[in-house]
């Protein structure tokens, strides 16, 4: 299973994918095999799991 990352950055917002199995960081690269492993996973009926909305800008410090 995977899940889209949602990331600000100085450029704006970049988005990503994360293989839930082991938290591999997947670009989005046609020419990288874990990608294509995702492509085919999404043509098979899959879907990702949502980013995480950000936290508001006022929200409290989650405890460490």
């Amino acid at each position: 299973m995977y899940k889209v990352i949602k990331s600000e950055t100085p450029w704006g917002q970049v988005s990503s994918l994360m293989r839930i199995a082991d938290n591999a960081a997947i670009p989005f690269d046609p020419a990288n095999t874990d990608y294509q492993k995702y492509l085919a996973w999404l043509a098979e009926g899959n879907a990702p799991l949502g980013a995480d909305e950000p936290l508001p800008a006022d929200a409290p410090e989650q405890p460490v």
